[in-house]
């Protein structure tokens, strides 16, 4: 039977397993360009045409973990296969995910892996869902920052480990082996940080993929697949639904076939 016939015939279109959450983090390492100059202050005015551009900005590095897995992934340009393998490695990763998590994932880590995977001649992966952590800072929380760093501390949780240095990168591409030990540390630790942070505002993302769709129990909680329990009702303007929490990450939840509607509306 196809997916359209079960679908048709009331089936489940689902999958039967939780879906691959990816926590991934990337560093990039800042572009050159060579311009001539009346005097220094030309630099304040004059904008930098791509023809100047003698090494365009790239990703060197990138650190990630399967959601539930202890160990986080680590490839670089310095590594086996050099820069061609590392962007190879990140396309097969995104490839199985089936939801990718970060602190400007969508903004930032997956628009750049696209452009380079684009420069390489490769098609998109799979498609997937993203999950960004920044995002929902901003959309649901007031907080006076929401740095990675930042936010992470606020909460006490295991954050970042060091801040980014453009000389320690330089010295990484250039094979200073201790400047990407450090590099590698500081790239592994945001990794552990977005996946702390994913975790602590998971019940607040108000349009999490709903976990149903993979694990194939759709009345379970669509942030994490927890036990939900009855609590009473959720009511919007005319109607009431039959209210839901998880008793594992504490989201809420309403079903869509228990409800009641009034029997009157405002006349417009």
């Amino acid at each position: 039977m196809t997916l359209v016939e079960r679908a048709k015939a009331g089936a489940p279109v689902v999958a039967v397993n939780p879906p691959r959450i990816l926590t991934l983090d990337i560093e990039r390492f800042k572009g050159r360009a060579e311009i001539e100059f009346w005097d220094l202050s030309d630099y304040k005015h004059r904008r930098i045409h791509a023809s100047d551009v003698t090494q365009w900005p790239r990703t060197i590095c990138a650190a990630w973990r399967w959601y539930g897995n202890r160990r986080v992934n680590f490839a670089a340009e310095w590594g086996e296969g050099g820069r061609e393998a590392m962007l190879q490695t990140l396309w097969d990763a995104y490839h199985q995910a089936d939801i990718v998590v970060g602190h400007n994932i969508v903004g930032f880590d997956t628009k750049k892996l696209r452009s380079e995977w684009l420069l390489m001649g490769l098609g998109p992966p799979s498609p997937w869902r993203s999950v960004d952590t920044l995002k929902v800072a901003r959309a649901v929380f007031g907080l006076e920052s929401n740095t990675l760093d930042s936010i992470t501390k606020r909460l006490g949780l295991q954050g970042k480990t060091d801040r980014f240095d453009v000389e320690c990168a330089r010295l990484a591409v250039e094979g200073n082996l201790r400047a990407q030990r450090r590099l590698r540390r500081y790239n592994v630790g945001d990794v552990i940080a977005s996946e702390n942070l994913y975790d602590a505002v998971r019940p607040w993302i108000p349009n999490h993929p709903h976990i149903g769709l993979w694990s194939g129990d759709g009345s379970s909680c669509g942030n994490c697949g927890g036990q939900l329990k009855a609590s009473g009702w959720c009511r919007t303007a005319v109607t009431a639904y039959a209210q839901y929490l998880c008793t594992s990450c504490g989201a809420w939840f309403r079903r869509n076939d228990i409800k009641v509607r009034t029997e009157t509306r405002p006349a417009r």
